[in-house]
């Protein structure tokens, strides 16, 4: 249980966060301030940087939570699954329909543009990025360990999964809703099934 200091810095973290999120939305990552995150929280720099550290932090917690909240709206949506194929068709689509109204998916572009040197963004990133290979590794497995799935390298196909769908994700970035749900199904279409004669 939290004392009533990091109840209050929990707070405060928060607050800053939601604040910030408009502004980043509005504005676009390079060209939003700490000085206006602080005119609009109503917090100092110094109350900012001693929660956040940097400007790239506090936008790389702000990812952090999008992808808690994705993972978490994930959990109660796989349920109405039964098979692991169907999971797989489901996560498509779950991806699709968070990505594509997720107000924050231009500002990450520019902010993984602009910050890729960046030691701590590349760390962050490095981090992001083992644990959606641990997801689609784990959700490979399961088919494995049901019999759906013959025996692979899950590490490998894992790997494969996760690039094919984020990769999905800029080409379709200028597409309607409904064409990218179909591109994205038939993603896992041809990972599944394949598209050579046989």
């Amino acid at each position: 249980m939290m004392n009533k200091k990091q109840l209050q810095s929990t707070q405060t973290k928060k607050r800053i966060l939601e604040a910030s999120k408009e502004l980043f939305i509005k504005k676009g990552y390079a060209a939003t301030s700490i000085e206006e995150i602080s005119d609009i929280t109503g917090f100092s720099k110094g109350n900012i940087y001693y929660h956040f550290k940097s400007k790239e932090g506090l936008f790389l917690d702000m990812l952090d939570e999008w992808e808690v909240d994705w993972a978490d709206k994930w959990e109660i949506k796989k349920q109405k699954y039964t098979t692991t194929i169907e999971k797989l068709y489901g996560l498509a689509e779950h991806l699709v329909e968070d990505e594509f109204n997720h107000p924050l998916t231009n500002v990450a572009d520019e902010f993984y543009t602009s910050e890729k040197s960046n030691s701590e963004v590349h760390e962050r990133l490095q981090k992001s990025f083992n644990g959606r290979i641990q997801f689609c590794q784990q959700l490979l497995l399961d088919g494995m360990n049901s019999d759906e799935f013959k025996q692979h390298d899950s590490l490998r196909l894992a790997k494969i999964l996760d690039g094919m769908v984020n990769g999905l994700s800029y080409t379709c970035r200028d597409l309607d809703l409904k064409e990218t749900l179909l591109i994205y199904k038939e993603a896992i279409d041809v990972l599944l099934y394949g598209f050579a004669k046989r």
